[in-house]
């Protein structure tokens, strides 16, 4: 197949391609083994987030059932070319600013958590929509200060530090199994970023299959490691197959039900959508990058990259989310570590990987995360959701990091990204997290201490 019928391949819809499963998309084994195991080990990870705001096991499966459903609609039925996932930076802001109101404490109240969820969700999806629309979005960014940017990426890292190795509210993440925790930190650290063991797998096949294989490794090993010292027990006592009880979700959770944000709650969330967003789009200009490095070993298949659709996919995938169950941040662009494992497959050859399309499709399980109808799934997993959560956050907290400090070149942009992520991760007003004090902050130094005009 030519690399125009391949692009042409599917269902036009609007500026979208539907690519209907088997049909449009081949089946890659490897790609689709190697996502039912690492979708299995991470994809319940949202679970303890909502069962701190007051919904029960059961109901945060189903949450993370329609995460999951949603997320992998971006290959199939939206046509992108990017492995999509959270915009997980923003998470452990979030979960502060839940817990500044006192609103992660497990009691669901009268769902004020989730109305404060809706206006994320809706003030989320609206902004992504009409930058996607104008085509404004880059420019936008393009001109905020990089010592501003690297302070927000910054502050996210230190509150998802903080989050696991200083608060215990609302899950004591080290308390809890420490042997266990400290063991999947560990491995998973080495796996991702240890440049000597990716050194060792450029020289060994074993050491390099465990460093594609993601969190895998980390979680199978922690998993014995804390059965044996029993911090980790599994009980079973779900059956065979189950249905995760989506309408029960929809009705305490869905703006439609419960009823919609007031001013006050869309007002105090706008620092958090605004971060959010300056996130997302630096997923999309890395996933880009990413495919356009490859591209070059792969001049048979052209791959259509059009960053306003990528807005309208993740605009339209939130516009969803917020009607069924609003859940920010979970519908973003890119979820880097697989996407870097499709496309470094696709780039060895078209007998390797006819298309992209197939590897991100084969991975995403052809669209339907059908592992949450599997009741001894549900079982294995329960007991492994803080960890999974845990190394989320902390993995996500030294990424951040290092492309914190990427992005600063003087000494001034330093000290400011410094500054602005303190007040980003711990500024509060009247008792309640306050994000917008970091971005304020960081814009005023930006102006006052660093000169941006060029000297001859």
């Amino acid at each position: 197949m030519s690399a125009e019928n391949i692009n042409n391949n599917g269902i036009k819809w609007g500026p979208f391609r539907l690519r209907i499963p088997f049909i449009h998309i081949k089946l890659l084994p490897s790609e689709f083994i190697q996502g039912l195991i690492i979708s299995g080990a991470t994809a319940l990870a949202g679970a303890p987030i909502v069962q701190a705001l007051g919904l029960d096991f059961m109901q945060a499966v189903a949450v993370c059932f329609i995460a999951s459903f949603l997320i992998t609609s971006s290959p199939i039925i939206f046509g992108e070319p990017m492995a999509a996932g959270w915009v997980t930076p923003a998470l452990p802001l979030v979960m502060i600013f839940f817990g500044s109101k006192g609103l992660a404490s497990g009691e669901y109240g009268d769902g004020e958590s989730f109305k404060y969820m809706a206006a994320m969700c809706i003030e989320f999806t609206l902004l992504i929509l009409f930058l996607g629309v104008t085509g404004l979005g880059k420019i936008i960014i393009e001109k905020i200060p990089n010592a501003l940017k690297s302070g927000i990426i910054l502050g996210a890292a230190i509150a998802a530090f903080d989050t696991i190795f200083i608060k215990t509210v609302p899950y004591d993440y080290i308390g809890s199994s420490p042997v266990a925790t400290f063991t999947i930190l560990i491995i998973c650290t080495i796996t991702t970023f240890s440049e000597p063991f990716k050194r060792l797998g450029e020289k060994n096949k074993f050491i390099k299959l465990v460093g594609s294989l993601g969190l895998l490794p980390g979680f199978l090993i922690a998993a014995l490691v804390g059965y044996f010292t029993g911090e980790i027990v599994w009980v079973w006592e779900n059956d065979l197959i189950i249905i995760p009880p989506v309408a029960e979700v929809y009705k305490l959770t869905s703006p439609f039900s419960i009823g919609f944000p007031n001013i006050n709650q869309f007002i105090e969330v706008i620092p958090l959508v605004l971060i959010g967003y300056l996130l997302l789009f630096g997923d999309f200009v890395t996933g880009t990058e990413i495919i356009k490095e490859a591209q070059k070993n792969r001049p048979d298949e052209q791959v259509d990259i059009n960053i306003n659709r990528s807005h309208n996919s993740v605009g339209m995938r939130n516009l969803l989310g917020t009607i069924i169950n609003p859940f920010f941040p979970t519908q973003g662009a890119l979820w880097t570590g697989v996407h870097v494992i499709v496309v470094q497959r696709w780039q060895q050859g078209k007998k390797t990987m006819r298309s992209i399309y197939d590897g991100i499709g084969s991975y995403y399980l052809m669209g339907l995360p059908f592992l949450f109808f599997f009741g001894p799934f549900i079982d294995l997993m329960k007991p492994l959701l803080l960890l999974a959560l845990g190394v989320t956050l902390i993995l996500t907290g030294i990424a951040c990091s290092y492309v914190a400090m990427s992005i600063v070149k003087k000494n001034s942009e330093v000290a400011i990204s410094i500054i602005t992520a303190f007040f980003v991760a711990f500024g509060s007003f009247n008792g309640v997290a306050a994000p917008w004090i970091g971005i304020v902050v960081g814009l005023i130094l930006s102006i006052l201490l660093i000169d941006n005009k060029k000297h001859e």
